[in-house]
């Protein structure tokens, strides 16, 4: 990872606006790789092919392209570079973000402070992100400029699948939430560490979409607070990752406990879980599928009534399903409360 002030600070917005920019991005990839242009008739061609502005195209040439080292010259031509190879194998917009990221400042920025609270309207955001980044460009930049460089970024990370906007607020998508775990994961070298935060990522995003639909959500809840009452408290403190509940009237008491189970053995997951199962209306375990399975073997052994409650989501479905309801935060929040 570059140091901060070594990223470049001007950025730039590829052809074809948010729609377009990652799949043009890519044809210039190709053509540079199927043909033999030097920089000037690489700009010629942008400007032909694109209708652009010449200042334009030179402006993508050495901002996006040759800048960052996706392309390089060769005697003259330009071919495309080791990380634009690795581009055009995967073809993936969040390789291409995570070279954005490394290359320019301002762009990792973004998804970073949306983790940390989303969603976020176009003003809020800016104001947040310019403040991260003012000591770094100083007075080299306008308001306007700065106003201008912001857009860019946005544009490209909606582009790239990192963030969704909903009447001009913005959040994380599902790909976007991976996308800022796996920064946090990788800055740890323990394995203990990168798990406790993958687990407590998708507590935090359980927590939230519980809330979102008025449950009273408890993280890391004692599985008594799920157990009624009239039956015995257990003496043993052990913990639910996620519990919602809600008194419904001439209804009782809804609940919904939730295990998060990415690795390791699946037994205490399981115990914790049949503790409440009589009591709650769905047990839902996050996990992956080699887990499921032994979960579900497990409990097929077992003849376990558990079976009966249970739901699997993957890590995949919690963060798709958190991007949903950060969209829906916007629509009724715009809509009812505005």
């Amino acid at each position: 990872m570059r140091k901060r002030l070594t990223l470049k600070s001007t950025f730039w917005p590829m052809i074809g606006g948010i729609g377009q920019g990652f799949p043009n991005y890519l044809l210039v990839l190709r053509t540079v790789d199927t043909t033999k242009r030097s920089k000037r008739e690489l700009v010629k061609w942008l400007v032909k092919r694109f209708g652009l502005a010449t200042s334009y195209a030179a402006n993508v040439v050495t901002t996006l392209l040759t800048g960052p080292g996706v392309i390089e010259l060769q005697d003259g031509i330009c071919v495309v570079a080791k990380p634009g190879r690795a581009l055009l194998e995967n073809s993936s917009p969040r390789f291409l973000y995570a070279l954005f990221a490394d290359q320019f400042l301002g762009v990792a920025e973004i998804p970073a402070l949306l983790a940390e609270q989303q969603p976020l309207t176009s003003d809020a955001l800016f104001d947040a992100w310019f403040d991260k980044i003012k000591r770094t460009i100083q007075k080299r930049w306008t308001p306007r400029h700065a106003r201008m460089q912001f857009k860019h970024r946005i544009d490209w990370l909606r582009s790239l699948d990192i963030i969704n906007r909903v009447a001009d607020t913005y959040y994380l998508s599902a790909h976007g939430m991976e996308t800022t775990t796996q920064a946090k994961t990788r800055a740890t070298r323990s394995s203990e560490k990168r798990d406790a935060i993958s687990h407590n990522d998708i507590e935090d995003k359980l927590k939230s979409i519980g809330e979102f639909f008025e449950f009273m959500a408890i993280k890391r809840a004692s599985v008594n607070d799920a157990r009624p009452v009239r039956v015995p408290k257990l003496s043993e403190n052990r913990q639910l990752d996620c519990l919602w509940a809600r008194i419904i009237h001439f209804g009782g008491r809804v609940q919904y406990a939730f295990e998060v189970q990415l690795s390791g053995n699946v037994s205490d997951a399981i115990e914790r879980l049949e503790m409440v199962a009589p009591f709650v209306q769905k047990a839902v375990v996050v996990t992956n599928e080699a887990q499921q399975r032994k979960i579900e073997d497990r409990l097929l052994v077992k003849q376990s009534p558990l079976r009966d409650k249970l739901l699997f989501l993957s890590y995949d479905d919690i963060n798709q399903i958190a991007a949903a309801v950060n969209a829906l935060k916007v629509f009724t929040g715009k809509v009812f409360h505005e």
